[in-house]
């Protein structure tokens, strides 16, 4: 069994939590958007069988955390598959990081600088947040989960906050009728909140600084979470607004937020949502870029930060690109969603198929002695 190390690591449970923040605002806010807009008002049931579909994924996770040993991932794959083959494997695995690391910031400045900060530049918002994700991602895999404890207790309390406020608004009638499209959209659908749940992946990523084995209810029980965190603000979207309005809107959890009002003098309070959002975004970009640490080779030693530096003046450039929010917002769901999906589940059959093998290898060794 290979060591852990007692200083910078954290128990599944503490796994669990930051996987509920960072995924979590992939399938909180990200997908709830195209969901919508492919599937309308039954869309719930989308997020539904996914769920189901998504635990037929367990069994081939649990099989690559067991026969890798709780290894490191990529340093078990320099001992399979060698060094250049690694490398490689190694350098599409951060530049896809980075490609979430920079669809997360972008969504997020383009967020703020609509609604709350018109005036200020983006470029300066864009340098502020990143430069304090970095600063976190340089810490360890601790101070982010401690960090992370605090931020999410409150966006937890806030989330059922706005659900409770805004009961005065529900329509439930509005969820009916089922499948009147049929079973086509509802299917097609399941893409964009499989790309959230997909992410689940990440946790091998993290399997050896997990002090005790992962099992099936860890991921489970993150399944489960990641649904309703998804089937929640979708179906509060529906039935706050109507299919048709909320197909149209650009970040429906935000929108909910904009009706919460207490008896006749307190509202305005979407004020709040900043924290969840940025709370959420800063622990989420901050693991992607502490993963890039975890994955980079070990010789790299003290220059791992730099690179890590390198890296999030490339996710910051991502933000500048000079393109439309209306062609961001295709390509978000017709390519970062879906492709976020096919990477990561691709990957974990890369995985399971070379894990497959190198266990023949070591039978087949034992036999000859």
């Amino acid at each position: 069994m290979v060591s852990i190390h007692k200083t910078d690591s954290i128990t599944p449970f503490q796994l669990i939590l930051i996987a509920t923040t960072t995924i979590g605002l992939n399938n909180h806010v990200f997908a709830i958007s195209p969901l919508i807009r492919e599937v309308g008002r039954d869309a719930w049931i989308t997020v539904i069988i996914t769920m189901l579909l998504m635990m037929l994924w367990i069994p081939l996770l649990m099989y690559i955390h067991k026969k890798t040993n709780r290894q490191p991932l990529f340093e078990w794959l320099k001992e399979s598959i060698g060094k250049k083959a690694t490398n490689i494997l190694t350098f599409i695995f951060i530049s896809y990081l980075i490609v979430m690391a920079g669809f997360t910031l972008r969504e997020t400045i383009t967020w703020i600088s609509i609604l709350f900060l018109p005036e200020t530049p983006v470029f300066l918002i864009t340098f502020l947040f990143i430069f304090t994700c970095w600063q976190l991602a340089i810490t360890s895999l601790r101070t982010l989960n401690i960090l992370n404890i605090f931020l999410l207790l409150f966006i937890t309390l806030l989330g059922f906050f706005v659900s409770f406020a805004n009961i005065q608004y529900k329509n439930f009638m509005l969820l009916l009728p089922l499948l009147e499209h049929g079973y086509q959209p509802v299917l097609s659908g399941t893409i964009y909140q499989a790309s959230g749940i997909a992410e689940i992946f990440l946790f091998l990523l993290l399997q050896h600084k997990v002090q005790k084995p992962l099992n099936w209810r860890h991921f489970v029980s993150i399944i489960l979470i990641l649904t309703l965190l998804t089937i929640g603000p979708l179906i509060g979207a529906i039935i706050e607004f109507g299919p048709t309005e909320a197909s149209i809107q650009r970040f429906p959890p935000y929108e909910e937020w904009g009706l919460v009002s207490l008896g006749n003098f307190v509202e305005h309070v979407d004020f709040l949502s900043i924290y969840q959002w940025l709370a959420g975004a800063f622990i989420r970009l901050a693991l992607l870029l502490l993963l890039m640490k975890e994955i980079l080779p070990a010789k790299a030693g003290m220059l791992k930060n730099k690179y890590l530096f390198g890296f999030s003046l490339i996710i910051a450039g991502i933000v500048l690109v000079p393109i439309s929010d209306f062609r961001f917002s295709y390509l978000t769901a017709n390519i970062i969603l879906p492709g976020t999906f096919l990477f990561f589940f691709s990957f974990s059959l890369l995985i399971s198929v070379l894990v497959m093998i190198s266990s023949r290898k070591k039978r087949g060794s034992i036999y000859e002695i």
